[in-house]
């Protein structure tokens, strides 16, 4: 196997669909990045727990944020599902959906890292609906554009893209926490429903008011997945799922380190495992597959679930200027090319190779995985910001890594 690689600078071009996923508007910076110490590496939060207040499970993406929106959303009330609605028009309908009490989330392989959770526009399915059925003469006027009165800011917001308003104890329940973020704007106004509460919808969920009552979320997620037969039954505990508790999630305390002798203090400053062979630091995203890239060790490691299936030396940037940073954070592949030409400037320096194989682009400043013919220093940083690979292991990667695959690079 050979050893090293170089990534040459940063790509002019970039493909015609990163601009349409820069562009989109749902989360930023939902997962931050945490480096946890080398006493904690051992140890791993469950990445999959069970909820039996409605008998279903949480993982991955979706539980880290429902375990920080529990009680705007609700407990999950389906199992994740594959429905292929082709939520992004790039896509491919390979979305993943879960309903939850009050809204749903879905899943965006192909959305940059850290935009790949979103809400789902129940509310305005919701409305929708009550207006081609049977609707009333008050949701019909609730659905009409209606502006803020002239001068009013503190007790009324008005939105211009939807034209409509939020206001008093609505508009406060919307600007609570992140609710508004998840909830997205209203599109229609608040009316009196048949049971005389105060309901009004907005594009991804709804709210109500009973009379002389606080604000709550309706019930969306779940009148939806009934609506459209989706299994709502609670499903037995699986036997390797925990039931949730916050306490999982926290480390537990590392015990004092012992002062290692001169002749083991070079050795024991290498966390276990985190060696070209070994298990490595683990997965960082709970992704099903993911790769895990150490600058300060200058290795990479490819997982499947909690299996290590590869590892092997690579060449990061080598951080002379900033734009030669490989960039720390969780990531996922956004685009895949056989074999591109690179070129670029960096430092009043032009540079252009030809024919660069197996590239993987991980975010949306040119920064990629791929394979590199023109030197085999491999364990050394050499590129430009990207991340080289011997070219036996820059094929085999690309075979075994879709679009969408988790990418984490750690200190």
């Amino acid at each position: 196997m050979l050893t090293g690689g170089t990534r040459l600078g940063r790509r002019l071009r970039l493909p015609g669909h990163a601009h349409l996923l820069l562009s989109l508007i749902f989360l930023s910076a939902l997962f931050p990045v945490v480096t946890p110490p080398v006493a904690a590496q051992e140890w791993s939060a469950p990445r999959t727990v069970f909820v039996p207040e409605t008998g279903h499970t949480a993982d991955g993406y979706f539980l880290d944020v429902w375990r920080s929106q529990r009680s705007l959303m609700g407990d999950p009330i389906s199992q994740e599902l594959t429905p292929r609605t082709g939520f992004l028009a790039d896509s491919a309908g390979n979305e993943i959906i879960q309903y939850f009490q009050n809204l749903a989330l879905v899943y965006l392989p192909t959305a940059p890292a850290g935009e790949q959770v979103a809400s789902l526009p129940l509310g305005f399915e919701a409305l929708t609906e009550a207006l081609e059925s049977r609707p009333t003469a008050v949701v019909e006027q609730a659905a009409r554009r209606t502006a803020c009165p002239p001068g009013e800011t503190t007790a009324c917001q008005g939105f211009a893209d939807t034209g409509h308003t939020l206001r008093g104890d609505f508009l406060s329940f919307w600007n609570t926490g992140d609710a508004g973020r998840w909830l997205g704007p209203p599109v229609s106004e608040a009316f009196r429903a048949a049971d005389r509460s105060i309901v009004q919808y907005l594009e991804r969920g709804a709210l109500r008011q009973r009379v002389a009552g606080s604000v709550e979320l309706m019930p969306l997620g779940l009148s939806t997945a009934q609506r459209q037969n989706i299994s709502t039954e609670p499903m037995v505990q699986p036997a390797d799922v925990p039931v949730v508790n916050e306490e999982l999630f926290a480390p537990p305390a590392a015990p004092a380190p012992a002062l290692p002798a001169p002749e083991q203090a070079l050795e024991e400053s290498v966390p276990s495992g985190w060696w070209v062979g070994g298990f490595g630091p683990g997965p960082q995203q709970g992704s099903w597959k993911e790769i895990v890239i150490s600058i300060s060790h200058q290795a990479l490691w490819a997982y499947e679930g909690s299996e290590m299936v590869m590892s092997t030396y690579v060449s990061t940037g080598t951080g002379n200027v900033p734009e030669t940073v490989t960039p720390i954070g969780h990531w996922s592949i956004l685009s895949k090319y056989d074999v591109q030409d690179m070129e670029g400037t960096i430092s009043d320096e032009y540079y252009f190779v030809e024919d660069v194989p197996n590239v993987m682009y991980f975010d949306n400043l040119g920064n990629a995985i791929h394979g590199a013919y023109w030197h085999n220093n491999f364990g050394t940083p050499m590129s430009h910001g990207c991340v080289n690979l011997p070219l036996d292991i820059a094929a085999w990667m690309y075979a075994w890594a879709p679009i969408g695959t988790g990418v984490s690079v750690i200190p």
